[in-house]
């Protein structure tokens, strides 16, 4: 399939669901969705996910078309993503699977990137700063984390992050249940 807007478009048709009747699921503007749909408008990560969400489903499936039981993924052969908005690149590391428990990716997150604004969501999520420079908000907590640094925390509270640091930021991020 093609862009990410036609992949959001194919879903909520899918579904059956009207622009307004989806929009009000995901708590956005009709005309919103209309614009994320025609490739109008780069959603932030946490409206992406907001909208992955409101039409059942996760960021990763929205980029990533091969479901499998592969006990290895060969870097060459990773889904990958990029949100210019959000000056954020993805690479999945767990292949999706009808029995995954968890999600894994390496997220590369640029200068001055993060998911411009807060989002919760049911489960869990680790992380691992591989590299760079990381602030994370939970809760109204704000923790500035560096290389070697981890954090663990229960996605059902608000949480944010973004890039301070002036070089990418590399992260482990594994989430449980799959969310992403």
């Amino acid at each position: 399939m093609g862009s990410l807007g036609a992949k959001l478009r194919a879903l909520r048709k899918g579904q059956k669901l009207s622009l307004k009747q989806a929009s009000e699921r995901i708590g956005c503007a009709p005309s919103y969705l209309s614009m994320v749909e025609n490739d109008k408008v780069d959603p932030s990560i946490s409206r992406l996910k907001k909208i992955a969400e409101g039409l059942g489903t996760t960021i990763v499936r929205l980029f990533d078309d091969n479901v499998g039981e592969e006990v290895v993924m060969r870097r060459a052969k990773r889904p990958r993503a990029s949100f210019q908005r959000s000056k954020l690149r993805i690479e999945v590391l767990i292949p999706r699977g009808p029995d995954r428990a968890m999600d894994a990716r390496l997220a590369i997150v640029g200068p001055g990137g993060g998911s411009v604004g807060d989002y919760k969501h049911e489960g869990e999520e680790f992380g691992l700063i591989l590299e760079g420079s990381l602030e994370l908000n939970v809760d109204g907590a704000s923790y500035t984390l560096g290389q070697g640094d981890s954090f663990y925390f229960h996605s059902q509270q608000d949480h944010s992050f973004n890039n301070p640091g002036d070089k990418d930021c590399h992260i482990l991020w594994v989430n449980h249940p799959p969310s992403w």
